[in-house]
Formats: structure tokens, sequence, C-alpha cells
């Protein structure tokens, strides 16, 4: 039985074999209908490739080690949820191992971001509907607008990935607050960068907050230093 969301991609494919797309039709573009048609491509292109991400991320979910034999990879004679999902590219359209993780890393951030706004809209619902209630609190990731992002068409999975991957994860001296901010700031910045642009934009920027944090640290350890010495 086809899925409505299969039923799209299978129309899409369909329109495009009918298409002329031959080396020739390409040629007899114009300059500027050559880059346009490379845009509506691209664009096309990060639409299909967002909707494919999520997929992933589903077929990832469904083969959750805890699930044991019982997840959708083992069930089909797959180790891991990668090995499932780069099989399903096909042997002539399937990507890298590598490709495979960032297409369900981008998925998954897109993923959690949905799950996020969703828990927010039922806090905010019940709020309206118990106003003597304490407010609820919604913990939302702190990479969520690059899940958002993703699924908006503002950047592309690769870029999204990127800057997740660049900017790194929490440790000391580094909030969740700080890398939620930085990702703001990249967002509005890699717009119009490629994803090799935006991780090294995104590694940029998580130095700098390394840096600033160790002199945040070194000037809190100078000031306890004075303290001790000071009532001595």
């Amino acid at each position: 039985m086809t899925t409505p969301i299969e039923a799209v991609f299978v129309d899409l494919a369909g329109a495009l074999a009918r298409s002329d797309t031959s080396a020739r039709a390409f040629a007899e573009l114009s300059d500027d209908g050559s880059e346009s048609t490379h845009r509506a491509i691209a664009r096309h292109l990060r639409e299909v490739t967002a909707a494919y991400a999520l997929s992933a991320a589903n077929m990832t979910n469904r083969s959750d080690w805890t699930l044991g034999r019982e997840g959708l990879s083992r069930k089909k004679g797959y180790n891991c949820p990668e090995d499932y999902v780069q099989a399903l590219g096909g042997g002539g359209g399937g990507g890298t191992k590598a490709d495979t993780r960032r297409l369900i890393e981008a998925g998954t951030m897109a993923t959690e971001a949905e799950a996020a706004r969703d828990r927010q809209e039922q806090a905010d619902v019940l709020a309206l509907e118990h106003p003597e209630a304490p407010p609820v609190e919604v913990h939302r990731p702190w990479f969520a607008p690059l899940g958002d992002a993703v699924t908006d068409g503002t950047l592309s999975a690769e870029a999204a990935t990127a800057i997740r991957r660049g900017l790194g994860e929490v440790a000391i001296g580094v909030t969740e607050e700080m890398l939620a901010d930085a990702v703001v700031a990249l967002i509005a910045q890699c717009r119009i960068l490629n994803a090799d642009q935006a991780a090294k934009a995104a590694r940029h920027c998580r130095d700098s907050i390394d840096a600033a944090g160790i002199a945040s640290r070194a000037d809190a350890m100078r000031a306890r230093q004075y303290l001790r010495a000071s009532t001595g």
C-alpha cells in the first residue's frame, strides 16, 4: 500500500523521468536560464534532502537499540540503523556511511525540534486552561533551531550538521545557553554559506566560546586567590 508521503515522491520521480533532463537540454539554455535552472534544482534538492533526513531519523528511531530484535533494522537483518538506511539508498544511489550518519543526524535534530515545539504548544494550552497551575518548563535542545532551519529550508542538512558538529558539546564553562546563542547567530550567518564554510564558521565560534570561558575561569581563579590572600 502506497503511503501519502510515498505517493508525493513517486509523482515527483515520474515527472522528472518524463522531462528532458539530457545534457543537450541544459546546453541549449541561455546563461541566465542555466543559472536560474540550477538554483531551482538546488532548492528542490534541499527540500527533498530535508524529507530524506526526516525519513532517515524515523527509520533510526524504529531501530532503537532498546527495542532489541524488535527494532526495524534488526528485523530486516542489519546490525545497526546506519547500515539499514544506507542500504535503502540503493546500490547506485546510496551514499557513504559518513553521508548516512550526517543525514540521520540532521533528521534527528529536526525531529527533536518538532517534538519540543509540540511540547511547548501543549504546555501553552494547559496554561490557558489552568491559569492557577504553576507554569510548565519545557526543555528545548540548544540545537533545536538547526532542526527548524533544515525543515523550513533555511539551511541544507549538510550545513546544519556541520554547524552542530563544529559547535561540539556542552562542557565546563560552556553552557547550553551559550551554544543556543551561537546557533542563532550562525544560522543567520550561514544562510549564504556552503557546508564547508559553515563548518569553519562553527569551529571558529566554538574556539571563541572556549577562549572566553578560559579567560573567565582565570579571572575567577585570580579573584579567589586575591580573596584568600586579603583575608588570610
